[in-house]
């Protein structure tokens, strides 16, 4: 069994030098080496130490139950052992609260509001407010079946998606209202409180329909405090200056702006002299007596109430009068009560017309027929032809095959040239149909407003193509001799030589004695 021995921090420590070699003798079987008085004692180092098991005997390194149990050396130096104290178990100790606080007295009565009414904390659940929610909810169901149409209401703009303006208007469905009734001003910003009417509700989306407001005409009176900003009012024109026109609005001054005057560029001012404009104010400065007015303003904010009124009564195949605002070289733009509307220019005639100011002009009163309507985007589709008979119901009895009629050049192509035979009907000369001859370009034989009679070849209703001819008209040329080659020419005339001598031929002599070409023996 190994010996052990109690730690260094246990034993008992030498105080001085002399202690020191007396310890040292103490636990070694080996006499120290003893020092002179000139040479300060030394301590020696024991590299292999011997033990004596009579005297250095085993310490437990704890204390035991039983002192007896251990045996400690004695010696004159050594201290008695000292055991280490017993370790002492942590236990919390719960510091008392002072319940008289006003501090803890507040975090109470907040704890005890938040926690009223709560029933199932095991999982989560608040079934007052579940029941609250759940009763809420029906009353908003109820009251938004219950909104009438014209229903004046106010909201605040949630957000502006595409073409379309939500707002909250106070119910569990959102309003909506459509981005084209803000014609002529910026969009409204997230946020933005407005006026809204109740146009429906439709419960398959969850939506509430609204329109702006309608505006009233105020007459205010003749002071400064009557008038303000985004008044609607009526106001005469006095007369014209350099940069507009002078108003009158009750015995107020006023003045308005050329740019202002209408929503398009107008020429002359002087036909509004001495007329009643309804306006609105945009501008009021008492201090420096400014009152300014624009009809655009109304006129823009009147044509998007007149468009949602409108968009409610148009449908496909209606007949509209309207107004020739603009002219495109693809089409016109035609104002039909509020709503503006294209005529593509194949759908203003049956005939071939190069553009639209052929048969139109700006301000011109025109009857069209709605063709496409497109409410999200806001377009509508017109056409003019659809009034009209359409000429290709009857082509095949009035123009049969063979039949010669008069037609008058309207373009010419690489391929052959169009002819037409009356207004909306048009038919097509192919270029192998021109002349009997070949004909290398179609202007050598026809050009554009050229009028000729021609040739019905074949007619398609069904495709609208009709097939004509001017080479048919005329007899073809009575086919040329064929061209004599050079044998014709030669003086045989062509024919085969034949020698007609059938003799040997004969000759002369020569100097030799022999006889010549074509001689004799």
């Amino acid at each position: 069994m190994p010996i052990r021995y109690p730690p260094a921090s246990l034993r008992a420590q030498p105080d001085s030098l002399c202690d020191q070699d007396q310890f040292a003798m103490n636990n070694d079987s080996t006499p120290a080496v003893s020092t002179s008085e000139d040479q300060p004692a030394a301590t020696r180092v024991q590299l292999n130490p011997t033990v004596n098991p009579e005297t250095d005997k085993p310490v437990p390194q704890y204390a035991v139950a039983s002192a007896a149990a251990v045996t400690e050396p004695a010696t004159e130096s050594a201290e008695p052992f000292i055991a280490p104290a017993p370790r002492v178990p942590i236990v919390p100790i719960e510091v008392p609260r002072d319940k008289d606080s006003p501090l803890e007295a507040d975090l109470e009565a907040e704890i005890a509001a938040a926690m009223s009414g709560v029933t199932g904390l095991s999982d989560g659940s608040d079934a007052s407010t579940a029941t609250a929610t759940e009763a809420t909810e029906a009353a908003n169901a109820a009251q938004e079946d219950e909104l009438e149409e014209g229903t004046k209401l106010k909201g605040k703009v949630q957000s502006v998606f595409g073409d379309t303006v939500i707002v909250d208007v106070g119910f569990r469905a959102s309003g909506v209202v459509p981005t084209r009734q803000f014609e002529g001003k910026p969009l409204p910003e997230p946020g933005t409180q407005l006026d809204v009417v109740v146009e429906k509700y439709n419960s398959d989306e969850g939506l509430i329909h609204l329109n702006l407001p309608r505006q009233t005409v105020s007459k205010p009176a003749g002071n400064w405090d009557a008038v303000s900003v985004d008044q609607i009012v009526d106001c005469m024109v006095v007369k014209t200056n350099k940069g507009g026109l002078e108003v009158t609005i009750s015995s107020l001054r006023g003045f308005m702006p050329a740019g202002q005057v209408d929503i398009g560029f107008v020429s002359g001012l002087e036909q509004f002299v001495g007329q009643k404009l309804r306006v609105k104010i945009i501008e009021v400065n008492a201090k420096k007596r400014n009152l300014v007015v624009s009809r655009k303003a109304f006129l823009e904010v009147d044509r998007a109430e007149r468009q949602v009124e409108l968009w409610k009564t148009l449908e496909v195949g209606q007949r509209r009068v309207g107004t020739v605002k603009t002219l495109k070289d693809y089409g016109a733009f035609v104002d039909i009560g509020g709503v503006d509307g294209m005529i593509h220019i194949g759908e203003m005639s049956w005939s071939r017309i190069n553009k639209p100011s052929d048969i139109l002009s700006v301000g011109q009163q025109v009857e069209v027929q709605i063709l496409t309507l497109d409410a999200e985007k806001g377009k509508v589709g017109l056409g003019m032809r659809q009034l009209l008979a359409d000429p290709w119901q009857t082509i095949v009895e009035k123009y049969p095959a063979s039949a010669l009629v008069h037609g008058k050049v309207t373009k010419t192509t690489e391929f052959g040239a169009f002819v037409e035979i009356e207004p909306g009907i048009e038919g097509m000369v192919h270029i192998s149909e021109l002349d009997h001859r070949r004909v290398h370009r179609v202007s050598d034989v026809l050009k554009v407003g050229d009028e000729k009679d021609f040739q019905i070849v074949s007619v398609d209703a069904e495709k609208k193509r009709i097939a004509l001819s001017l080479k048919r008209l005329t007899a073809a040329p009575e086919a040329a001799a064929p061209k004599k080659s050079d044998l014709d020419l030669s003086p045989s005339g062509g024919a085969i030589y034949e020698r007609k001598r059938k003799e040997p031929l004969k000759g002369g002599g020569t100097g030799s004695g022999g006889l010549l070409f074509g001689g004799s023996k």
